[in-house]
């Protein structure tokens, strides 16, 4: 791979100058970023540095980028009908008011729906609701998003379907579903009650925004803000069909993107009822987002494809003399850094041969003699996706709905407060699979 990389040396340079120049325009928030990441992924292709084939059949993953279009359109859909506002302000009376108890309800249920229909759709399904308990809380939905994302990040982490990397993961090794999540589940419940403990210290004086506020909150009524009780019922079955298509699509032999997209037009057809309502739906779908992921999609593969990633993969890999404890840390290690700050789906493509080749090089007699690695691998890109928003579809998608309401919810004050508690799950992480997996 060195002598590739030494005769193609200017597409590894430029893929790796790509990258960058568009992750910090991302990051900074200096132009739109759906734009910055569709030039970037644009140069790359007519350089021919991604070929326009791979990147609309293997990069995009374009059964993923309906999902999330499909369960874009859903929400929006959705929260039209009410329903959103009606949850939000039953749970905020439920616990009086209590920022903290909304946090530790958001949390769990965040996880759970992304264990169960993937981490991108559990934040979509969640985020209107989120904006929703901000707004009757009268405070910022900041500390709720970014624990919401973390939540799906590490919920998605525990189950074969909970994200694209797992996913990906479990067709390659063909892992037991149980025993997987018997393995991922203990950390992933671990670091979620870590993380909310450091971000209601973090956070603690606006934890204590909206107590006091009983009687005010009594006050509201829940179903005055259903737009009608017919449409909510509707919408409500719509969501509820959606999960169980999302949860049992297999065995409806149906891809979930496919799921999603008829869950949409199902939920417009309830919903749209004149062109005004037409045009709401429209200016709640964030464009930009569909662009960052898009563009960042082809630019992730641009590394893939001139060997940057497979590089310092194999390169750190040589430094463990093919020990495969050591190597398991190892790639545990280097799958969590690389995925804080890219995306997951195209570091596991990279890896799932990388994987596979390292077990023909030990001479694996038994598939399961490789699964310390792949459990690795699994544990290092869903804890460390969590670290920038760029580095999972949940991260993504929550910086867009939030801006899209005019909420302050930027890159760079998601990283200052998510990438150091990352550092410290990577490390909690490492000493788990040390002590329990390997």
């Amino acid at each position: 791979m060195i002598s590739e990389i030494d005769t193609a040396f200017w597409p590894v340079y430029t893929a790796a100058a790509v990258f960058v120049i568009v992750y910090m325009l991302v990051v900074t928030e200096k132009i739109n970023g759906g734009l910055a990441a569709m030039a970037g992924a644009l140069a790359l292709l007519l350089l021919g540095i991604v070929d326009w084939s791979a990147a609309l059949t293997h990069h995009m993953y374009v059964n993923a980028l309906l999902l999330l279009v499909g369960m874009a359109v859903t929400a929006a859909a959705a929260d039209l009908s009410g329903i959103m506002h009606y949850a939000a302000l039953k749970i905020v009376r439920a616990v009086s008011g209590s920022l903290p108890a909304v946090l530790i309800v958001v949390t769990l249920i965040a996880a759970a729906s992304s264990a169960l229909l993937g981490s991108g759709p559990g934040l979509l399904l969640l985020a209107p609701l989120i904006l929703r308990i901000g707004k009757a809380l009268r405070v910022g939905p900041v500390p709720l998003l970014i624990m919401s994302v973390i939540a799906c990040n590490l919920g998605g982490m525990t189950t074969l379907v909970g994200s694209v990397p797992n996913i990906m993961i479990g067709s390659a090794a063909d892992l037991d579903t149980i025993d997987f999540a018997r393995r991922l589940l203990p950390p992933a419940l671990l670091l979620l009650a870590v993380h909310l403990l450091l971000l209601m210290l973090i956070f603690r004086k606006e934890m204590r925004t909206g107590s006091g506020r009983r009687t005010e909150l009594e006050a509201l009524e829940p179903v005055g803000y259903l737009s009608g009780r017919g449409r909510a019922l509707m919408s409500l079955g719509v969501l509820i069909l959606l999960a169980a298509g999302l949860i049992w699509h297999d065995n409806l032999r149906a891809d979930s993107g496919t799921v999603a997209v008829i869950a949409a037009a199902l939920m417009l057809l309830v919903n749209i009822r004149s062109s005004s309502e037409a045009r709401q739906i429209r200016e709640r779908l964030d464009f930009k987002t569909f662009g960052v992921l898009i563009g960042f999609y082809v630019i992730a593969g641009g590394l893939v494809e001139t060997g940057i990633v497979g590089e310092i993969a194999m390169r750190l890999l040589e430094l463990t003399n093919e020990n495969k404890a050591l190597t398991a840390l190892v790639l545990f290690g280097v799958s969590g850094l690389l995925s804080s700050v890219l995306d997951p789906v195209p570091l596991t493509a990279a890896a799932v041969p990388l994987i596979q080749t390292i077990g023909l090089q030990v001479e694996v007699v038994r598939p399961s003699d490789l699964n310390d690695l792949w459990f690795a691998l699994a544990l290092g890109c869903g804890i460390g996706s969590s670290g920038t928003l760029a580095g999972s579809v949940a991260g993504v998608l929550a910086a867009g709905l939030a801006q899209k309401e005019g909420y302050p919810f930027s890159y760079l004050s998601y990283l200052v407060i998510a990438f150091p508690l990352t550092l410290l799950a990577l490390g909690a992480g490492g000493w788990y699979l040390w002590a329990h997996i390997l």
